[in-house]
């Protein structure tokens, strides 16, 4: 007789369906529109992924990988920049950009390859949720997260926000299979999805308050027929035996990314705990706006998520029929309602809203493509069918107007003081003159100006640059300042240098390029 750990628990798999030419032609139909729905996604995130200048943050983010990747150096700031799972993964990427093409691995798109990546993925476990929305509502809510402006735009920036998203919605996986299966498998992978929310963003707590919000709210609003009991679980014993391992799991996966494998140890464990004195006083004083941002910027925005998300969770509570689509409502609209309290607004905050929102916006569709008698169905199909072409159409124009046109138009919400396409030109400039003048990357630069970010991660590969920050006297080949220090500047250099032009950094802020005279000049 075999004994079964009190950790394992048998589960009976479930009978398999006799195949009929009418399944057959369904499963056909349901791969294509799910490969359709990924290769829609990964081209509007792949292509011209270096089109757009690095934003502030992803230069920083850049500054830190290239301390990493370099010297093997990285250590958690609790002040600055979030988590550090963002740059452990870059350097899988870069160092297989070294590899495979045998130049320095980081780059920029071998480190916005990370966030395109993710941003995939997650198009692909929102497709593992059909079983909880229904056929038609998982490809409209993966459809949906495919085109939105924001999902597209985001994944396409080296910062955070697109990791987070794809470490929550794989809690919720996780946390779902293990409820059917009872597997610890399942269980421990969601203690590792908790973890990577943790050590990439400070504000996975505010996600993972939502999802049990939304959980317990679920579980509270939707009848059960079939109650969870201990036993249900493998008894007591077993219980405590889950909640250790898992517990345990959790807190070795965090303990290895804070201490940067052991190699900040035990500083980075200290600053991944006094990390949340930090940001919040920053949520409560920095990059302050109205109550009411969010929800002007998700109308103006995404209005066909928000306005089909808001109808799913309206419908889910009512028919008290789904426990997920409650879930999702209440997730959703709870972050907004919690991120729309704090006084910080920042628009990659979306993204956080806009998974479940577009889930329950799928469960919205769903329900009204199911809902009526035969004689309506005509009806219900023109219904369905223009609600999605009117969407997809939406959020199709709007992300390709936004990631390919306007992605730095201060005009629409999600440029955020982003860089300025003019601003590469600046760099092409000096790149020029490290040519013509044979310096290569020995070319002396004194970059003078208080805003200077992204320029770090352009200039990377130049050996004798100095960022000041301020006036200050200086013998070096180029000189950057910025707008306002021009007259200050032409004055301080004299007939030394020429003004080689003005560049805009972002909205608000210029920089000026100053150039030594050679003697034929």
């Amino acid at each position: 007789m075999h004994s079964t750990s009190p950790l394992r628990q048998r589960v009976s798999p479930p009978a398999a369906k006799p195949t009929t030419p009418r399944r057959e032609a369904l499963a056909k139909s349901w791969t294509m529109a799910s490969v359709a729905i990924v290769l829609v996604g990964a081209a509007l995130r792949l292509w011209s992924l270096q089109l757009k200048p690095l934003h502030h943050d992803e230069g920083v983010n850049g500054y830190f990988l290239l301390s990493l990747f370099r010297e093997g150096i990285y250590r958690y700031d609790p002040a600055n920049y979030h988590g550090p799972t963002l740059y452990y993964f870059a350097l899988i990427s870069s160092s297989i950009n070294n590899l495979l093409f045998g130049v320095e691995g980081p780059s920029t798109i071998a480190i916005r390859a990370v966030p395109v990546f993710f941003g995939i993925t997650l198009i692909v476990l929102v497709l593992k949720l059909r079983r909880y929305l229904g056929t038609l509502g998982v490809l409209t809510a993966a459809g949906l997260i495919a085109l939105s402006p924001g999902m597209v735009y985001l994944s396409r920036d080296f910062i955070h926000e697109t990791l987070l998203g794809f470490f929550s919605l794989w809690l919720v996986i996780c946390c779902l299979r293990f409820w059917e299966t009872r597997r610890i498998t399942d269980l421990l992978l969601a203690s590792v999805a908790a973890a990577l929310m943790f050590s990439t963003k400070e504000t996975a707590p505010i996600s993972l308050f939502c999802m049990a919000l939304g959980a317990m709210a679920a579980f509270a609003w939707v009848p059960s027929t079939v109650p969870a009991t201990a036993a249900s679980f493998g008894g007591r014993k077993r219980i405590v035996l889950l909640a250790i391992a898992t517990m345990g799991t959790f807190v070795i996966c965090c303990v290895l990314f804070f201490s940067s494998f052991f190699g900040n140890y035990p500083q980075g464990i200290r600053d991944a705990v006094t990390t949340y004195t930090y940001w919040a006083r920053t949520g409560l004083t920095q990059q302050t706006a109205p109550w009411h941002t969010y929800l002007r910027w998700l109308l103006r925005e995404e209005g066909p998520i928000l306005v089909l998300a808001a109808i799913g969770t309206i419908t889910a509570v009512v028919r008290r029929r789904s426990r997920f689509a409650v879930f999702a409502g209440v997730w959703g609209f709870g972050l907004l309602v919690a991120y729309s309290l704090l006084p910080y607004k920042t628009p990659w905050i979306m993204l956080n809203m806009l998974i479940p929102m577009s889930m329950v916006a799928g469960y919205a569709l769903q329900k009204l493509w199911i809902t009526g008698t035969r004689g309506q169905t005509r009806t219900r199909t023109n219904c369905v069918t223009a609600v999605l072409l009117s969407a997809g159409i939406i959020c199709g124009y709007q992300s390709i107007q936004l990631n390919f046109f306007r992605y730095d138009d201060d005009r629409y919400v999600y440029p955020y003081v982003q860089t300025s396409r003019g601003f590469q030109h600046l760099v092409d400039e000096v790149n020029g003159i490290a040519q013509s003048t044979g310096s290569g990357n020995q070319l002396s630069m004194a970059v003078l100006s208080p805003h200077y970010w992204p320029l770090p991660w352009y200039l990377r590969d130049y050996k004798n640059v100095g960022y000041f920050g301020r006036l200050e006297p200086t013998e070096a080949t180029v000189v950057i300042g910025s707008g306002k220090q021009r007259r200050v500047l032409e004055g301080s250099l004299g007939d030394r240098y020429r003004f080689a032009g003005s560049y805009p950094l972002r909205p608000g802020s210029d920089l000026v390029l100053f150039v030594l005279k050679t003697p034929l000049q």
